[in-house]
Protein backbone atom coordinates (compact mmCIF):
# COMPACT_ATOMS: atom_id res chain seq x y z
CA UNK A 1 0.00 0.00 0.00
CA UNK A 2 1.57 3.14 -0.76
CA UNK A 3 2.00 6.01 1.59
CA UNK A 4 -0.66 8.44 0.42
CA UNK A 5 -3.48 5.79 0.43
CA UNK A 6 -2.17 4.95 3.57
CA UNK A 7 -2.59 8.28 4.63
CA UNK A 8 -6.52 8.17 3.01
CA UNK A 9 -7.68 5.22 4.86
CA UNK A 10 -6.32 6.91 8.51
CA UNK A 11 -8.63 9.72 7.33
CA UNK A 12 -11.38 7.52 6.60
CA UNK A 13 -10.83 5.81 9.91
CA UNK A 14 -10.51 9.07 12.22
CA UNK A 15 -14.04 10.17 10.49
CA UNK A 16 -15.50 7.60 11.66
CA UNK A 17 -15.20 8.51 15.14
CA UNK A 18 -15.52 12.19 14.55
CA UNK A 19 -11.76 13.50 14.78
CA UNK A 20 -11.24 14.13 11.29
CA UNK A 21 -11.34 17.90 11.22
CA UNK A 22 -9.23 19.93 13.07
CA UNK A 23 -8.86 23.09 11.22
CA UNK A 24 -11.33 25.70 9.70
CA UNK A 25 -9.70 27.62 7.02
CA UNK A 26 -11.79 31.28 5.63
CA UNK A 27 -10.48 32.64 2.35
CA UNK A 28 -11.55 35.26 -0.10
CA UNK A 29 -13.00 33.94 -3.48
CA UNK A 30 -14.06 37.11 -5.03
CA UNK A 31 -12.64 40.32 -6.60
CA UNK A 32 -15.23 43.43 -6.62
CA UNK A 33 -14.36 45.58 -9.17
CA UNK A 34 -15.89 48.41 -7.80
CA UNK A 35 -14.75 48.37 -4.97
CA UNK A 36 -11.27 47.33 -5.52
CA UNK A 37 -11.53 44.54 -2.89
CA UNK A 38 -11.68 41.20 -2.35
CA UNK A 39 -14.83 39.53 -0.58
CA UNK A 40 -17.13 36.87 -0.14
CA UNK A 41 -15.21 34.61 2.66
CA UNK A 42 -15.29 31.00 2.36
CA UNK A 43 -14.63 28.16 4.38
CA UNK A 44 -12.58 24.89 4.22
CA UNK A 45 -11.94 22.37 6.91
CA UNK A 46 -8.97 20.30 6.99
CA UNK A 47 -7.16 17.33 8.90
CA UNK A 48 -4.10 18.46 10.38
CA UNK A 49 -2.46 15.35 10.10
CA UNK A 50 -2.72 15.57 6.75
CA UNK A 51 -1.65 18.84 6.24
CA UNK A 52 1.42 18.09 8.30
CA UNK A 53 2.52 15.00 6.71
CA UNK A 54 3.40 16.98 3.57
CA UNK A 55 4.31 20.46 4.59
CA UNK A 56 6.86 21.96 6.84
CA UNK A 57 4.43 24.94 6.68
CA UNK A 58 1.34 23.90 7.92
CA UNK A 59 3.58 21.45 10.42
CA UNK A 60 4.84 25.38 12.36
CA UNK A 61 1.47 27.16 11.37
CA UNK A 62 -0.85 24.33 13.08
CA UNK A 63 1.97 23.50 16.22
CA UNK A 64 2.01 27.12 17.38
CA UNK A 65 -0.53 28.92 19.35
CA UNK A 66 0.15 32.06 17.55
CA UNK A 67 1.28 32.03 13.10
CA UNK A 68 4.42 34.20 12.56
CA UNK A 69 2.66 34.82 8.80
CA UNK A 70 1.37 37.71 9.13
CA UNK A 71 -1.60 37.16 6.56
CA UNK A 72 -2.69 33.92 8.70
CA UNK A 73 -4.79 35.22 11.68
CA UNK A 74 -6.80 33.22 14.13
CA UNK A 75 -10.81 33.80 13.21
CA UNK A 76 -12.35 35.55 15.62
CA UNK A 77 -16.03 36.13 15.76
CA UNK A 78 -15.83 40.04 15.02
CA UNK A 79 -14.15 38.60 11.93
CA UNK A 80 -17.53 37.54 10.53
CA UNK A 81 -19.03 41.51 10.34
CA UNK A 82 -15.70 42.99 10.12
CA UNK A 83 -14.42 40.81 6.63
CA UNK A 84 -18.37 41.32 5.31
CA UNK A 85 -16.80 44.04 3.24
CA UNK A 86 -13.78 42.67 2.39
CA UNK A 87 -10.01 43.72 2.23
CA UNK A 88 -8.40 46.10 -0.40
CA UNK A 89 -6.61 44.57 -2.99
CA UNK A 90 -3.38 46.21 -1.90
CA UNK A 91 -4.00 44.63 1.43
CA UNK A 92 -4.50 41.15 0.22
CA UNK A 93 -1.40 41.62 -2.37
CA UNK A 94 -1.82 40.34 -5.54
CA UNK A 95 -4.52 42.15 -7.46
CA UNK A 96 -4.54 40.37 -10.80
CA UNK A 97 -4.95 36.70 -8.92
CA UNK A 98 -6.47 34.49 -11.55
CA UNK A 99 -8.21 32.42 -8.63
CA UNK A 100 -10.42 34.89 -7.73
CA UNK A 101 -14.07 35.23 -9.33
CA UNK A 102 -14.79 38.42 -11.15
CA UNK A 103 -17.86 40.07 -9.83
CA UNK A 104 -19.46 43.05 -11.88
CA UNK A 105 -20.77 45.24 -9.36
CA UNK A 106 -25.21 46.26 -9.22
CA UNK A 107 -27.34 47.77 -7.10
CA UNK A 108 -28.68 43.76 -7.14
CA UNK A 109 -25.31 42.29 -6.45
CA UNK A 110 -24.57 44.43 -3.85
CA UNK A 111 -28.40 43.77 -1.88
CA UNK A 112 -27.51 40.23 -2.50
CA UNK A 113 -23.46 40.19 -1.40
CA UNK A 114 -25.08 42.31 1.94
CA UNK A 115 -27.58 39.16 2.28
CA UNK A 116 -25.09 36.36 2.20
CA UNK A 117 -23.02 38.24 4.30
CA UNK A 118 -25.82 37.93 6.74
CA UNK A 119 -25.92 34.42 6.23
CA UNK A 120 -22.35 33.86 6.44
CA UNK A 121 -22.58 35.35 9.85
CA UNK A 122 -25.75 33.32 10.58
CA UNK A 123 -23.29 30.05 9.53
CA UNK A 124 -20.22 31.14 11.75
CA UNK A 125 -22.55 32.06 15.15
CA UNK A 126 -24.45 28.61 14.13
CA UNK A 127 -21.10 27.15 14.70
CA UNK A 128 -19.99 28.58 17.81
CA UNK A 129 -23.30 27.50 19.20
CA UNK A 130 -22.81 24.20 18.22
CA UNK A 131 -19.19 24.09 20.13
CA UNK A 132 -20.64 25.37 23.21
CA UNK A 133 -23.53 22.54 23.22
CA UNK A 134 -23.82 20.88 26.52
CA UNK A 135 -22.56 17.42 25.91
CA UNK A 136 -24.38 14.62 27.49
CA UNK A 137 -24.28 10.86 27.99
CA UNK A 138 -21.61 9.71 24.97
CA UNK A 139 -21.85 13.10 22.95
CA UNK A 140 -18.58 14.66 22.59
CA UNK A 141 -17.64 17.83 21.08
CA UNK A 142 -14.31 18.01 18.81
CA UNK A 143 -12.62 21.12 18.94
CA UNK A 144 -11.72 22.77 15.75
CA UNK A 145 -9.49 25.88 15.55
CA UNK A 146 -10.44 28.38 12.98
CA UNK A 147 -7.80 30.11 10.55
CA UNK A 148 -8.28 33.47 8.76
CA UNK A 149 -6.18 33.55 5.51
CA UNK A 150 -5.85 36.92 3.63
CA UNK A 151 -3.31 36.62 0.97
CA UNK A 152 -4.91 33.81 -1.03
CA UNK A 153 -7.96 33.03 -3.12
CA UNK A 154 -10.21 30.61 -2.10
CA UNK A 155 -9.28 28.23 -5.24
CA UNK A 156 -6.19 28.09 -4.80
CA UNK A 157 -5.86 26.91 -0.69
CA UNK A 158 -8.46 24.36 -1.58
CA UNK A 159 -5.85 23.42 -4.67
CA UNK A 160 -3.41 23.01 -1.73
CA UNK A 161 -5.05 21.44 0.76
CA UNK A 162 -6.60 18.90 -1.93
CA UNK A 163 -2.68 18.28 -3.11
CA UNK A 164 -1.39 17.54 0.31
CA UNK A 165 -4.38 14.95 0.75
CA UNK A 166 -4.08 13.44 -2.74
CA UNK A 167 -0.87 14.36 -4.19
CA UNK A 168 -2.62 15.42 -7.44
CA UNK A 169 -2.60 18.79 -9.12
CA UNK A 170 -4.86 20.02 -11.58
CA UNK A 171 -3.91 23.60 -13.34
CA UNK A 172 -6.16 25.57 -15.18
CA UNK A 173 -5.26 27.44 -18.25
CA UNK A 174 -3.34 31.01 -18.02
CA UNK A 175 -6.33 34.05 -18.45
CA UNK A 176 -3.79 34.96 -21.24
CA UNK A 177 -4.83 31.77 -23.22
CA UNK A 178 -7.82 32.02 -25.52
CA UNK A 179 -9.71 29.28 -23.54
CA UNK A 180 -11.31 29.56 -20.62
CA UNK A 181 -10.43 28.40 -16.97
CA UNK A 182 -13.27 25.00 -15.93
CA UNK A 183 -13.58 25.36 -12.33
CA UNK A 184 -14.43 21.36 -11.03
CA UNK A 185 -17.63 20.01 -11.62
CA UNK A 186 -17.56 17.18 -8.97
CA UNK A 187 -16.11 15.81 -6.04
CA UNK A 188 -14.38 13.36 -7.51
CA UNK A 189 -12.21 15.93 -9.78
CA UNK A 190 -9.31 17.88 -8.22
CA UNK A 191 -10.32 21.74 -8.04
CA UNK A 192 -8.18 23.39 -10.65
CA UNK A 193 -6.12 26.18 -9.77
CA UNK A 194 -4.12 29.28 -11.59
CA UNK A 195 -0.51 27.75 -11.73
CA UNK A 196 0.84 31.50 -11.09
CA UNK A 197 -1.65 31.67 -8.60
CA UNK A 198 -0.28 28.02 -6.99
CA UNK A 199 3.55 28.98 -8.02
CA UNK A 200 2.89 32.27 -5.68
CA UNK A 201 1.76 30.28 -3.05
CA UNK A 202 4.19 27.66 -2.85
CA UNK A 203 7.11 29.74 -2.68
CA UNK A 204 5.49 31.62 -0.06
CA UNK A 205 5.10 27.90 1.95
CA UNK A 206 8.33 26.51 0.17
CA UNK A 207 7.15 23.68 -1.02
CA UNK A 208 9.91 23.34 -3.94
CA UNK A 209 7.89 19.66 -5.41
CA UNK A 210 4.75 22.17 -5.85
CA UNK A 211 6.51 25.06 -6.68
CA UNK A 212 8.30 22.88 -9.96
CA UNK A 213 5.35 22.02 -10.91
CA UNK A 214 3.44 24.89 -10.88
CA UNK A 215 6.60 26.56 -13.44
CA UNK A 216 6.41 23.81 -15.74
CA UNK A 217 2.58 24.57 -16.16
CA UNK A 218 3.37 27.64 -17.00
CA UNK A 219 6.18 27.30 -18.93
CA UNK A 220 3.81 24.48 -20.90
CA UNK A 221 1.10 27.59 -21.26
CA UNK A 222 3.32 30.38 -23.47
CA UNK A 223 3.59 30.48 -27.04
CA UNK A 224 3.94 33.56 -28.92
CA UNK A 225 0.51 34.42 -28.57
CA UNK A 226 0.63 35.10 -24.91
CA UNK A 227 4.12 35.71 -24.03
CA UNK A 228 4.38 39.41 -23.81
CA UNK A 229 0.99 39.81 -21.70
CA UNK A 230 2.49 37.20 -19.77
CA UNK A 231 5.83 39.34 -19.67
CA UNK A 232 4.24 42.67 -18.61
CA UNK A 233 2.21 40.85 -15.13
CA UNK A 234 2.72 42.31 -12.27
CA UNK A 235 3.74 38.56 -10.82
CA UNK A 236 6.50 38.50 -13.64
CA UNK A 237 8.22 41.67 -11.66
CA UNK A 238 8.46 39.83 -8.18
CA UNK A 239 9.67 36.23 -9.13
CA UNK A 240 12.72 36.45 -11.06
CA UNK A 241 12.74 32.73 -11.96
CA UNK A 242 9.28 33.68 -13.91
CA UNK A 243 10.93 36.52 -15.92
CA UNK A 244 13.88 34.23 -16.79
CA UNK A 245 11.77 31.71 -18.12
CA UNK A 246 9.55 34.11 -19.91
CA UNK A 247 12.35 36.38 -21.93
CA UNK A 248 13.44 33.16 -23.24
CA UNK A 249 10.49 31.65 -24.97
CA UNK A 250 10.46 35.40 -25.85
CA UNK A 251 13.82 35.18 -27.51
CA UNK A 252 12.55 31.40 -28.76
CA UNK A 253 9.59 33.60 -30.92
CA UNK A 254 11.38 36.77 -31.64
CA UNK A 255 11.01 36.46 -35.29
CA UNK A 256 7.50 35.47 -35.32
CA UNK A 257 4.91 37.54 -36.59
CA UNK A 258 2.85 38.20 -33.17
CA UNK A 259 5.84 39.25 -31.54
CA UNK A 260 7.18 41.45 -34.10
CA UNK A 261 3.83 42.79 -34.36
CA UNK A 262 3.16 43.42 -30.61
CA UNK A 263 7.32 43.91 -29.19
CA UNK A 264 7.47 48.08 -30.34
CA UNK A 265 4.07 47.99 -27.79
CA UNK A 266 6.25 46.84 -24.92
CA UNK A 267 8.72 48.69 -25.66
CA UNK A 268 7.09 51.96 -25.96
CA UNK A 269 5.37 50.97 -22.32
CA UNK A 270 8.99 49.82 -20.81
CA UNK A 271 10.17 54.03 -22.32
CA UNK A 272 6.98 55.50 -21.11
CA UNK A 273 8.08 54.19 -17.10
CA UNK A 274 4.94 51.94 -17.35
CA UNK A 275 6.12 49.09 -17.01
CA UNK A 276 8.25 48.84 -13.14
CA UNK A 277 10.33 45.84 -14.04
CA UNK A 278 10.83 46.73 -17.97
CA UNK A 279 14.64 47.33 -16.89
CA UNK A 280 15.26 43.85 -15.89
CA UNK A 281 13.29 42.50 -18.94
CA UNK A 282 15.25 44.29 -21.40
CA UNK A 283 18.70 43.50 -19.37
CA UNK A 284 17.27 39.60 -19.06
CA UNK A 285 16.74 40.03 -22.90
CA UNK A 286 20.22 41.56 -24.11
CA UNK A 287 21.87 38.63 -21.79
CA UNK A 288 20.01 35.89 -23.54
CA UNK A 289 20.69 37.46 -26.99
CA UNK A 290 24.66 37.56 -26.11
CA UNK A 291 24.76 33.53 -24.70
CA UNK A 292 23.32 33.14 -27.71
CA UNK A 293 25.42 34.59 -30.71
CA UNK A 294 28.34 35.92 -29.08
CA UNK A 295 28.70 33.21 -25.92
CA UNK A 296 32.79 33.89 -25.66
CA UNK A 297 31.33 37.26 -25.22
CA UNK A 298 28.80 36.89 -22.40
CA UNK A 299 31.05 34.09 -20.67
CA UNK A 300 33.27 35.59 -18.25
CA UNK A 301 36.89 36.16 -18.60
CA UNK A 302 39.15 34.81 -16.28
CA UNK A 303 39.61 36.80 -13.10
CA UNK A 304 43.83 38.53 -13.68
CA UNK A 305 45.96 37.40 -11.13
CA UNK A 306 45.69 39.66 -7.90
CA UNK A 307 48.63 42.02 -7.88
CA UNK A 308 50.50 40.23 -4.42
CA UNK A 309 50.73 37.44 -7.27
CA UNK A 310 52.68 39.59 -9.55
CA UNK A 311 54.63 41.48 -7.27
CA UNK A 312 55.88 39.85 -4.46
CA UNK A 313 59.51 38.72 -4.19
CA UNK A 314 59.98 34.78 -4.45
CA UNK A 315 59.77 33.27 -0.96
CA UNK A 316 63.09 31.96 0.70
CA UNK A 317 67.16 33.09 0.27
CA UNK A 318 67.53 34.33 -3.16
CA UNK A 319 69.94 32.18 -5.55
CA UNK A 320 71.72 33.80 -8.39
CA UNK A 321 72.93 31.40 -11.27
CA UNK A 322 76.63 32.75 -12.51
CA UNK A 323 76.97 32.93 -16.20
CA UNK A 324 80.20 33.47 -18.15
CA UNK A 325 79.52 36.03 -20.46
CA UNK A 326 80.58 35.55 -24.10
CA UNK A 327 83.28 36.38 -25.48
CA UNK A 328 82.93 39.22 -28.28
CA UNK A 329 82.56 38.22 -31.79
CA UNK A 330 85.59 39.14 -34.07
CA UNK A 331 84.67 40.87 -37.26
CA UNK A 332 86.64 41.26 -40.12
CA UNK A 333 86.42 44.14 -41.88
CA UNK A 334 87.25 43.89 -45.69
Amino acid sequence: MSSNQARINALLRKSLIGELLDTQFYLFSVRSKRKGNVTNLQALFANDEALTAGSEYFNSLLSEKTSNDSAVVEFQDYHASSCEGGISLDEYGYASDSDLDEEEETDETVQDNEKCAEVSAEQVSRTVSIKGFATKGAQRIIPSRRVLVTDTAFNTWQALLDYLYTDEIVFAPLRSQASKSARRRSLGEAPPCSPKSMYRLACKIKHDKLQAKALAAIRSSLTEHNVLQELSSSLTSKFPAILEMEVEILFQNIVTPTIMKDFPTLIQRIASANLPHGADILTKLHETMLRQHYPRISSPAPAPAPASEKCSPPSGPFKFNWEEPQKPVAVSWT
